[in-house]
């Protein structure tokens, strides 16, 4: 799966875009009164100023290079603080051969760089910089009622990346198996790993394999729309 775009809402856009743009170094490839879009490797993150004051978090992963976590993370911690959880600020996941980091951004949404060891490509330099970024690894669409959500993910078809049924309890994977990018499909309230915060409902477009356009409204109500309709 590539999630080719993401919009992400916002009632701090002159924050975030500082944050991207300045602290992070990201390049702005739009900017205009309302929203801002940066390069995200191939893919294009935006951030919409919020219509409303609905609380909103996201959840993101970014694909790094698989042989270049050390150097990432130097890079990272020069920028912003790392989040911890029992002392650790990284982790790796055996099952998927990936370590990861997590850092907040100026909304606090919860923001990881990923190095899918397996599956990510190599990279050849020596260090690491803005170029380094991949794309959009994970995505996060948190819903009060999964299993609708995955119903209508399912027609598309985009189904839980182990082939099975979705659990409305924990944290879903939806993909194609061993892909390096991944829609998690999130039930309310759960905790993220390395945040004491919980997941809620937030409005978020997704721009999917260039044909598919996901959207979440601020009532929590998901349309899927194919490009050729």
């Amino acid at each position: 799966m590539r999630i080719a775009k993401a919009t992400l809402f916002t009632n701090q856009l002159d924050a975030m875009k500082q944050f991207y743009r300045e602290r992070l170094g990201f390049t702005v490839i739009s900017d205009h009164a309302t929203r801002f879009q940066v390069a995200l490797g191939e893919d294009i993150l935006c951030f919409q100023q919020a219509s409303t004051n609905q609380k909103r978090q996201y959840h993101f992963a970014i694909n790094i290079p698989a042989n270049r976590f050390n150097e990432a993370k130097h890079w990272i911690q020069s920028r912003v603080p790392l989040l911890t959880e029992g002392g650790a600020d990284e982790i790796y996941f055996k099952g998927m051969d990936a370590t990861s980091l997590y850092f907040y951004d100026a909304d606090e949404n919860v923001v990881e760089l990923i190095a899918r060891h397996a599956v990510n490509p190599m990279s050849q330099s020596d260090g690491f910089s803005m170029g380094d970024l991949l794309g959009i690894a994970e995505m996060s669409v948190t819903t009060d009622d999964p299993l609708a959500v995955a119903r209508k993910l399912s027609a598309i078809p985009i189904q839980r990346s182990d082939g099975k049924d979705v659990d409305p309890d924990q944290l879903n994977f939806l993909g194609a198996p061993n892909d390096d990018t991944y829609l998690l499909l999130v039930p309310s309230g759960r905790l993220w790993l390395f945040s004491p915060k919980k997941a809620i409902p937030s409005p978020i477009q997704l721009e999917v394999e260039g044909r598919i356009v996901l959207n979440m409204d601020e009532e929590g109500r998901m349309t899927v729309q194919k490009r050729d309709e």
